[in-house]
C-alpha cells in the first residue's frame, strides 16, 4: 500500500464553506487561540480484478455437489463492499436454484484478495440450470 505524504507547506485547494457547529464544550479561561487545520483525503472509485467471467460445471449427479473456487482482488484504494445475487438467466428473477456462493456479502480491504466458492448441488433433473451471478459493488 502506498504511503500518503502530506506537504505541510502546500496551500489549501478547497475552502470549507459549510460550517459544522461545534459540539457542546466548556472553554477554559486563557486557553482561547486559533489553530489552522489542514486535512487531506484519499478519493477513489471501487475497482476490482477477477480472472473469471463464466463458470461451467461438469455434469453432476443429483444430490452431489461440485465446487468452483475463484478470487477477486480489490484494486482500489478504498474498501469494496459486495453482495452477490443469483438470478435465472432467462427471466432475470432472483432464483439461486441449485447454486450457492460463499461468502455472499462482505467487504474487501484496499489492495486485498477475497476467495469465493460457488457450489452446484442439483436436487432434480433439469435441462436449464443457467443462472447469472452478479455482484452489487460499492465503495465504503
Amino acid at each position: 500500500m502506498e504511503e500518503i505524504v502530506i506537504d505541510e507547506n502546500e496551500e489549501a485547494t478547497v475552502e470549507l464553506v459549510d460550517v459544522i457547529p461545534e459540539p457542546e464544550h466548556t472553554t477554559i479561561e486563557g486557553s482561547n487561540h486559533q489553530q489552522m487545520l489542514k486535512t487531506s483525503c484519499v478519493i477513489d472509485r471501487a475497482s476490482y480484478e477477477s480472472s473469471i467471467s463464466r463458470i461451467d460445471f461438469k455434469p453432476t449427479l443429483m444430490y452431489a455437489t461440485r465446487n468452483y473456487k475463484f478470487t477477486v482482488k480489490n484494486t482500489s484504494l478504498i474498501g469494496l463492499e459486495f453482495n452477490f445475487k443469483i438470478a435465472n438467466s432467462i427471466t432475470g428473477v432472483l432464483d439461486a436454484g441449485p447454486y450457492t456462493i460463499i461468502p455472499k456479502a462482505g467487504t474487501i480491504a484496499p489492495g486485498c484478495d477475497e476467495n469465493y466458492i460457488v457450489k452446484f448441488s442439483p436436487v432434480e433433473v433439469s435441462t436449464d440450470f443457467n443462472r447469472i451471478l452478479s455482484a452489487n459493488v460499492r465503495h465504503l
